[in-house]
């Protein structure tokens, strides 16, 4: 003969044979297939938003930076000779790049030495007068705010940086730094950047610091 007892305040009935029937454990698992069902539904409608945003995006000639070496937000690429003060999308040279891959300071991407481009500011174009020192870098007297030299990067590796002293930017050089972090890897480590290795300009459409 069936039985009844309470069980995490629910009725439940006993089979002869001992088996649980309408259990707790039953309905919890219906119940997780279905919440389940609608997070995996969430889920790919997400990712199909992201994915249009993205084709958008790229459609527009758009750019995403999340590097806090520059206001994170969209930039679009236009054309024209880098000068002072623009943003640029440029790659490192292949030599650094091999620093960059093993260290993982750069992703992999497009660029000859098989990583992604960066984003930074152009401090100094050919003729002018750039000076290295730990606590700042001078372009033509003037002092860079923000621009001192990290001796190492955020896991305490050390950093390799330029020589200290006078630099006279080439022809065919710009000079590349952030001033927003003293880390970014830029030409306070990497030196002056071939204007052969420049994407393109960029300008900031919309950035959110």
């Amino acid at each position: 003969m069936a039985q009844a007892s309470v069980a995490s305040g629910q009725v439940v009935k006993h089979a002869r044979s001992g088996t649980l029937r309408g259990s707790p454990a039953r309905a919890l698992h219906a119940g997780c297939r279905s919440a389940c069902s609608r997070t995996a539904a969430r889920a790919v409608v997400a990712l199909s938003v992201a994915g249009v945003l993205l084709v958008v995006i790229l459609a527009l000639g758009l750019h995403v930076n999340l590097s806090a070496s520059a206001r994170r937000g969209l930039y679009r690429t236009v054309a024209g000779r880098p000068t002072r003060g623009a943003w640029v999308v440029a790659c490192v040279s292949p030599q650094s790049a091999v620093l960059a891959r093993a260290r993982g300071y750069l992703g992999p991407g497009p660029c000859a030495g098989g990583t992604q481009p960066l984003l930074k500011s152009v401090v100094a174009v050919a003729g002018d007068v750039v000076e290295i020192g730990p606590e700042a870098v001078t372009v033509n007297g003037q002092r860079l705010p923000g621009s001192s030299i990290a001796a190492s990067d955020s896991l305490g590796r050390g950093l390799p940086h330029v020589a200290w002293g006078r630099h006279v930017v080439g022809a065919d050089e710009l000079w590349l730094v952030s001033t927003r972090v003293p880390n970014s890897w830029d030409s306070r480590y990497l030196g002056p950047m071939s204007t052969s290795l420049v994407w393109s300009v960029a300008q900031p459409v919309w950035t959110v610091d």
